[in-house]
């Protein structure tokens, strides 16, 4: 059974014949088990998927319903055909090859034509590639939010391919020439600088060479006065070749007159499809040229061509010492990274979140991984120096603007930024959210819309609370229980953290007999944070493990010790925990300080009890929920009910809180 999504939903029976399928919903949740290519599909996102927030009576039971219906209307055309719908847990899934799915055929066909230096078989395999499509991609659900960015990238790319397949033609020397064909392309896609090269060429060769003259003014116009920025300089290049009559411009060797993409300090992107345009994401307009760090030539997957690797870092930082500890943690990051769109990393302050997320980015999913489009470029963006209290998104965008080297004016408007990126294939990693989350957020959900090709990562002590987001909560390293045996810590990511740090200052340490309890009991103590475990090895080369083990109740003098560098709220503990007790409101503030009388964990109505002091139920609720989103209040689901807890260090912060306040007089002495 073959599928067709580019176009109208169609299914076939092998022998060519077409499949009815039923009701709008049936069609809605095949398109929805095609776009994630035979990956399961959790039924609560088909039910949201289909259904929004105008939900049946009976979800499951309507999906289940419609599956039902599919599997028939498979089985009517063609035995065997329900079992293509195979239910997986968590969800549903479509079990077919990519090949049979029309836009699997079209990615086959244009990446062989890529590699193809022979124009006349490129022609050819550009030409069974365009003659898959029957119209707009998922032309029949592409306004549903599940569909919308893989119906934009799929049409991008059906552009792409017709540039591509018209520079065939030119490099045969078809007659007649392609030209009125590539101008029309440019006239609906103005600034795209690979066809305005394809253009320029195709006139002067046309004999008409004014007129490719005045096809890059108006390109240097369009980008100046939309975008601020200057052709690139292949554009140049090939403009001044053109000026002198330059006869290598004659030559009909591969991708002779295509320019060249960049990466490093730039992304500069080449297409802004208008199908973007079309959807109300971003308006028609959409790159420009800008200086990068050397060229790459050849034609890459997508719109842009790449050097020899699929994903090239840009900016990521490097890490000055071993991530210990993480080697399961990056493979689910990168594991998830693979099939979502968006994933926050949640956590405590000092846990490691950008560490991990830095290690997770540097090998990001190539093109086609788990069918998503793959990762042309990574771009790090550390948001810590906005101002929580007049950030805006606006001042998020130039930050990111900045960071990956575009134009200044880039970033002055988010909807432009989306513009200039629409053509990329990027993971965005935006580091430190938490002080300006809502503008974060805003930014994050419009590119997303607007850009087909982008993932983003993100890290913060909250959720972005973004549609499609998925929270990976990063836990601390493991820590050896209260009764393992001293010959067993080093067992532990947090002891070997702890040692391995040691060691960098004290040359010769090593964890043995004598000082194996008093290193699990530091790990324990400090609650497996790899920052508060650096801290603290830092202070063993003057004061040696058993005093440091001895001294964790006063463990904001201890573990005090301030880095030179790095960011101001990791140089100690007490400013780690400073930076995440400023971003609270005063009532989440006083449910936490009042909660740090508790060792241990509580349930519900003793969290109520011990924090509410005179205030309502539900406000206790809220502020305790908002802790647990902040990752200051830890939540385990117990067969009794949730149970609240709050870390060691944590609780001591609250309590220096609580006995600031006045408020230790007269409640529960801490046990």
């Amino acid at each position: 059974m073959r599928f067709g999504v580019l176009g109208p939903l169609a299914v076939w029976t092998k022998d060519g014949a077409p499949v009815p399928i039923p009701e709008a919903k049936v069609r809605a949740l095949l398109a929805d088990l095609l776009i994630h290519e035979g990956r399961p599909v959790p039924a609560d996102r088909l039910i949201e998927d289909l259904w929004g927030r105008r939900l049946p009576r009976n979800p499951v039971a309507t999906l289940q319903t419609r599956v039902s219906q599919l599997r028939r209307a498979l089985e009517a055309a063609e035995p065997g055909g329900r079992d293509l719908v195979v239910w997986q847990p968590p969800g549903y899934r479509l079990a077919v090859s990519p090949d049979a799915v029309d836009a699997g055929r079209f990615r086959v066909l244009v990446e062989r034509a890529r590699i193809t230096e022979d124009a006349q078989t490129r022609k050819m395999l550009l030409s069974d590639a365009l003659a898959l499509g029957r119209g707009p991609a998922y032309a029949d659900v592409a306004d549903e939010e599940f569909a919308r960015s893989v119906a934009v990238w799929l049409d991008k790319e059906r552009i792409t391919a017709q540039g591509e397949h018209a520079l065939a033609r030119l490099d045969l020397g078809e007659q007649p020439s392609p030209v009125d064909e590539i101008g029309d392309l440019v006239t609906r896609h103005p600034l795209c600088e690979r066809l305005r090269a394809v253009y320029m060429r195709a006139l002067y060769l046309a004999g008409r060479q004014s007129e490719a003259l005045a096809v890059y003014a108006e390109l240097r116009e369009r980008l100046a006065d939309e975008l601020g920025v200057d052709p690139g300089p292949e554009s140049a290049a090939l403009y001044e070749r053109i000026l002198r009559q330059d006869p290598g411009l004659q030559a009909t060797a591969r991708g002779s007159v295509m320019v060249e993409s960049r990466v490093g300090a730039a992304l500069a992107p080449e297409w802004v499809s208008d199908s973007a345009a079309e959807a109300g994401s971003v308006p028609d307009s959409g790159s420009g040229s800008l200086s990068g760090s050397g060229s790459l030539s050849g034609s890459g997957s997508g719109s842009v061509a790449f050097a020899a690797a699929s994903s090239v870092p840009v900016g990521l930082p490097v890490a000055l010492a071993p991530l210990v500890g993480r080697a399961d943690a990056v493979a689910r990051v990168r594991a998830l990274m693979a099939r979502e769109r968006l994933v926050t990393l949640t956590g405590p302050g000092g846990v490691g979140k950008t560490a991990l997320a830095v290690e997770a980015a540097r090998d990001a999913p190539p093109p086609g991984a788990d069918g998503l489009p793959g990762i042309e470029a990574v771009g790090f963006v550390d948001l810590v120096e906005l101002d929580r209290a007049t950030a805006t998104p606006a001042d998020v965008a130039a930050t990111i603007a900045r960071e990956l080297g575009l134009a200044p004016g880039v970033g002055g408007e988010p909807r432009l930024l989306a513009a200039v990126l629409a053509s990329r294939r990027l993971l965005l990693v935006l580091d430190t959210c938490e002080h300006v989350v809502d503008a974060v957020a805003t930014v994050a959900e419009g590119l997303l819309r607007a850009v087909p090709g982008l993932r983003i990562l993100a890290t913060g002590r909250e959720p972005l609370a973004v549609p499609g987001e998925r929270l990976w909560p990063v836990p601390p390293l493991p820590v050896p229980a209260p009764e393992a045996a001293p010959e067993d810590a080093m067992g532990h990511a947090a002891v070997e953290l702890f040692v391995e740090r040691v060691a960098a200052t004290v040359p010769g340490f090593c964890l043995d007999a004598d000082n194996a309890a008093d290193v699990a009991t530091i790990c324990r103590r400090l609650d497996g944070i790899p920052l508060a475990l650096e801290l603290a090895a830092g202070r063993v080369r003057g004061l040696g493990v058993a005093e440091v083990a001895a001294r964790l109740d006063d463990r904001f003098a201890i573990v005090a010790t301030s880095r030179r560098a790095g960011p101001t709220r990791h140089r100690t503990l007490r400013a780690t925990l400073d930076w995440s007790w400023e971003l609270l409101s005063p009532p989440e503030q006083a449910v936490l300080r009042r909660l740090s009388v508790a060792e241990g964990g509580r349930r519900l109505p003793d969290v109520i009890e011990v924090a509410g002091a005179g205030g309502g139920d539900l406000d206790v609720v809220d502020a305790l929920t908002r802790l647990v989103d902040r990752s200051l209040v830890a939540m385990t689901i117990e067969p009794g009910g949730p149970r609240y807890r709050l870390a060691e260090s944590v609780r001591a912060y609250g309590l220096d809180r609580l006995c600031e306040a006045g408020e230790l007089v007269g409640r529960p002495a801490p046990t």
